[in-house]
Parts: C-alpha cells; sequence; structure tokens
C-alpha cells in the first residue's frame, strides 16, 4: 500500500496565506524552511504524519520546481500537486528503469522518483521510517495550536486520464476522486472538528 504524505499548495505569500487559513478554517501552521532552491514554505501538520505544505517562489530561476510552481501560482494561490510515500522505492523505481533523486533542505533527508510538477503526484521517501516521524509530527500539530482539530485527509479530487492515474500512482490511502479533465489535483478535503473543509 502506498500512503499520502502531503499535499503542496501554492501561494503567493505565505504569511497572506497562513492568516487566510487560520481565519477561514482554524488551520494553525509551523515553520518551515526551504526544501529546494528557489522555494520556501511553512506547514499545516494534519493527522501526523501527513501534512499541507505551503510553498512560495522565492527566486523562480533557482531550480526547475521553483520554475513550475511560479507558473502555477501566477494567477493567485492554488493547489500544486501530491506526495506519495511508497511501499518500496526503489522497486518502482527499477520497474520504471530511473534513479531516485536525494535530496533534503532545513528539515530532513529524502529521496524523490517523479518530476514535482502539477500533472501528476512525486514518490517521496525519507531517512527516516513513517512510524518514527510520528512523534516529531505531534509535537509540530500541537506547536500549530489549530483552532479545528484537523484530522485526516478525507478525499484527493484528481483531473486527467483514470488509467493513467491509476497506473502511475498504483493504491493509495487516500480516496482518489478522478474527474477527467486537466491533470491536476484540483481539491482536497480534510476532515475536522467544525466538519469537512475543501481546499481548492
Amino acid at each position: 500500500m502506498n500512503f499520502l504524505d502531503h499535499v503542496l499548495l501554492g501561494v503567493r505569500d505565505l504569511e497572506e496565506a497562513a492568516d487566510r487559513l487560520r481565519r477561514e478554517w482554524g488551520l494553525g501552521t509551523v515553520p518551515g524552511g526551504s526544501p529546494v532552491s528557489g522555494v520556501a514554505n511553512a506547514i499545516v501538520p494534519l493527522a501526523p504524519p501527513v501534512y499541507l505544505e505551503l510553498v512560495t517562489v522565492t527566486d523562480a530561476d533557482a531550480s526547475e520546481a521553483a520554475a513550475r510552481l511560479a507558473a502555477v501560482t501566477a494567477a493567485g494561490d492554488r493547489l500544486f500537486t501530491w506526495a506519495v510515500e511508497p511501499d518500496d522505492l526503489d522497486a518502482r523505481a527499477a520497474g520504471w528503469d530511473v534513479e531516485p533523486v536525494s535530496g533534503g533542505g532545513d528539515t530532513g533527508r529524502w529521496r524523490l522518483l517523479g518530476e514535482v510538477e502539477q500533472s501528476r503526484p512525486f514518490f517521496i521517501e525519507y531517512d527516516v521510517a513513517r512510524a518514527g516521524r510520528v512523534a516529531g509530527w505531534q509535537r509540530a500539530y500541537a506547536e500549530a495550536a489549530h483552532d479545528c482539530a484537523p484530522g485526516r485527509v478525507t478525499y484527493l479530487e484528481v483531473g486527467g486520464d483514470e488509467s493513467d492515474a491509476r497506473r502511475w500512482v498504483g493504491e493509495v490511502d487516500v480516496p482518489l476522486r478522478l474527474v477527467g479533465g486537466e491533470p491536476r489535483l484540483a481539491a482536497v478535503g480534510i476532515a475536522t472538528a467544525r466538519g469537512e473543509i475543501v481546499v481548492c
């Protein structure tokens, strides 16, 4: 089984976006860092270890990921993409005959498979196993001081060809609503104590 790791929301301004999430939905944030050159982030912890990552461009010329994010957010804040933690990154890489890319930033080290782009999710594996990350995310959840007690992601609404999406992602622990049209992450449902919220 593959697991949803996090969802990336592209924003024009981190502070303004964090204020809006708090005001509209009661979601808190914790400081992030720079996950890739030209990009800064802030984190909305959800049911550990899943999270919503707010990402903004600091230098669109610094990396391909920054350039893609700049294009997505040119007209305003918008969902960018999502990340899946596979049960076996190396097996998936071998099946596609590609090499994972190692990287990291202020918050840890990881290996990535697939491009960080709008049209489909990428795969990520950390230097710490999923179970070992839960305690840290529980602390981050408390630090965020949410007003709405967010929990799990209830669904992902995904555009594009259904067979292509299923083949790329495989089985994942979050329901997918495949809606056709433009290949992108169109909406995310999040359970909270106030009821389900939808980020789009």
